[in-house]
């Protein structure tokens, strides 16, 4: 599969298919905290960057092949930002017309100040976007946005959005250590929670390797403290632990998941044994050839064991520009 990924465990959202619809990093943000990476370079410019049709080929070929084992959720993720993408609004019509499972669009909310956007993503059943900042200066710090999208756009667009949304309207906080975390960021993050007034606010940290290897998880005090800022609207998120169903997927067909999964983002082998539903056993078998064939490696954050994948020299090339 070109254009899907998973399904992976979400903490937010079960075991979710993903849709990635970048074959490299495309932001309007170079978050500190993005555990896909440093955005090579940042961008506002709308395109079309996979083709709708075969997007929607491979979506309906999954869910034919898959009819008895349904992800909870399809996900918009990945390598970037989904609203860049001018036909999003088609794909995500198709996904409705061959699908009961909803689809979810995360989005770091940066671009939905702008009507033609804003209406490409109405048909979403869950729209979930961030907020990670409460204040111009933090909001640099934290998500590094393309100088075209200043901190009033992204508010603009979040007021909008809630306005002409009539979906599951979600937004995200997470929170880093030492950069939005002190009593006065919380509070102004609070103010404009209010007044964008989600259904829900779901609270996260850092739970994998992240862009900048400075960047650290906050503790589950914080995360609580917050919530009880928040009030009743709060969700903290916990981690995924899957729903106890077991899978034949084996040799090849496995290790080729994996090396999917993990290209997307570094995952820990529990959350890749809870997501594909195969045994600890064959998970780590698995993991131990693709470690002695050099396509994975070990990857420690905090303290906390993650695989991720042994990049192309290309790839790597393109990181570094």
């Amino acid at each position: 599969m070109r254009w899907l990924f998973g399904p992976v465990p979400s903490r937010r959202f079960g075991r979710s298919l993903g849709i990635d619809l970048f074959t490299r990093k495309t932001c309007t943000f170079n978050c500190v905290y993005c555990e896909v990476g440093l955005t090579p370079r940042t961008t506002d410019t709308v395109d079309v960057f996979a083709p709708a049709e075969e997007v929607l080929n491979e979506l309906r070929q999954y869910l034919t092949e898959h009819h008895d084992d349904l992800p909870d959720f399809i996900t918009f993720a990945g390598s970037g930002e989904p609203t860049l993408h001018r036909d999003i609004d088609t794909i995500i019509h198709g996904i409705r017309e061959m699908t009961t499972v909803p689809v979810v669009l995360l989005t770091n909310g940066s671009l939905l100040y702008r009507e033609n956007v804003l209406q490409r993503v109405l048909d979403a059943d869950y729209l979930v976007p961030s907020l990670d900042a409460g204040c111009p200066e933090t909001y640099q710090l934290v998500n590094r946005p393309t100088a075209a999208i200043p901190f009033e756009k992204l508010i603009e667009g979040l007021l909008a959005a809630r306005k002409a949304y009539r979906g599951h309207y979600l937004l995200e906080v997470l929170l880093v250590d030492g950069i939005n975390t002190d009593e006065g960021e919380l509070l102004k993050l609070k103010k404009w929670i209010d007044k964008i007034n989600p259904d829900a606010v779901q609270i996260n940290t850092v739970f994998r390797p992240p862009a900048e290897s400075s960047v650290h998880a906050v503790s589950e005090k914080t995360i609580r403290h917050f919530a009880e800022i928040i009030g009743e609207k709060a969700v903290p998120v916990a981690y995924y632990t899957g729903r106890g169903v077991r899978r034949h997927v084996q040799g090849e067909l496995l290790r080729a998941v994996i090396l999917k999964t993990v290209g997307i983002r570094p995952c820990t082998v529990q959350e890749m044994t809870d997501s594909i539903g195969v045994s600890q056993k064959a998970m780590a078998n698995a993991v131990e050839k693709l470690m002695a064939s050099g396509k994975i490696y070990a990857l420690d954050f905090d303290g906390v064991r993650h695989i991720a994948l042994v990049e192309e020299p290309e790839k790597q090339k393109d990181s570094s520009k």
